[in-house]
């Protein structure tokens, strides 16, 4: 291309630079297969529509986290781990979420923990996608009513 080469390379750097910046974007879009929201939210439900988004749970709710996820061509598995305010960590079971999948609700049932109330206090929620931790929530346990 006449008069786009210059002696002292500067085409090549601007190569180097589209080349780059194609990169930057193609690894950006690898990236998709995280979250695109995640949000705490209590109740009975199996489905997200039958929960109520919350920050603040009671000492006997079961504890849930519903995660969108992020375009992806390839099945991930999706879990979450729970950490009480004393750093006692319980994990949910992993997902295997193909790629049809949009919406994993990942959770805690307090009835089969078989112990008496969540503790109180300060939690958070480590969300893993692939095995990489993607999301990490906080929200708060009341104290049981006496």
């Amino acid at each position: 291309m006449p008069g786009l080469v210059k002696e002292d390379g500067s085409m090549k750097r601007i190569v180097v630079l589209l080349v780059g910046a194609v990169l930057v974007m193609v690894l950006a879009a690898c990236g998709s297969e995280s979250v695109h929201e995640a949000y705490v939210a209590s109740g009975d439900g199996t489905t997200p529509d039958a929960l109520v988004k919350t920050t603040t749970f009671l000492a006997d709710d079961d504890l849930n986290v519903v995660v969108t996820l992020g375009a992806h061509s390839r099945t991930l598995p999706v879990y979450a781990v729970f950490t009480a305010p004393s750093g006692v960590s319980y994990a949910t079971d992993t997902l295997e979420a193909d790629n049809t999948v949009g919406q994993v609700l990942l959770g805690l049932d307090w009835e089969s923990q078989g112990a008496g109330s969540w503790p109180s206090g300060t939690w958070t929620v480590d969300v893993y996608i692939d095995n990489a931790k993607a999301e990490t929530l906080e929200f708060t346990v009341s104290a049981p009513e006496a």
